[in-house]
């Protein structure tokens, strides 16, 4: 049975409750990747964001205008405060099969991989994807050698 351990990305790339908005973008595009968990100065996860949650803020109409609140400028604006809080999370050894629902159901990307406490990965469709491919490439190739 392929594990979570097997296939997440490591290690985590995560950014503090209080990076900026654009930072974090920053960070996304750095990185090449599409979602961010958050923790705390501690390193506990407290929340994730993600590209699209980035995107969604920047192109309201209240940021048009680089206001947000009232009292906060968008460029300002801390992680703490646009994140989703309440994170689905795996661990190493959660089942592979388990994740590929999960994200199924709720119709998300990824998400976190947790150990003792702390952000260790990530498992995301991308991750699930190569292990396909990665399985239909061994299947094809005992079909050619005459082993399958």
């Amino acid at each position: 049975m392929e594990l979570v351990c097997d296939w997440m990305t490591t290690p985590a790339i995560v950014a503090l409750e209080t990076t900026t908005l654009p930072a974090a973008r920053r960070l996304l595009q750095e990185q090449q990747i599409r979602r961010l968990p958050v923790v705390n100065a501690g390193g506990a996860l407290v929340g994730i964001i993600t590209e699209g949650d980035i995107n969604r803020i920047s192109a309201s109409p209240a940021t048009d205008v680089r206001d947000y609140n009232l009292y906060h400028r968008v460029a300002d604006l801390p992680l703490r405060d646009c994140m989703t809080r309440e994170v689905i999370t795996v661990t190493p050894e959660t089942p592979i099969v388990t994740v590929a629902m999960i994200l199924r159901d709720r119709k998300i990307g990824g998400v976190p991989v947790m150990d003792d406490g702390y952000v260790v990965g990530m498992i995301t469709e991308n991750d699930l994807f190569n292990l396909l491919i990665c399985e239909y490439d061994q299947s094809n190739i005992a079909i050619m050698f005459g082993a399958g």
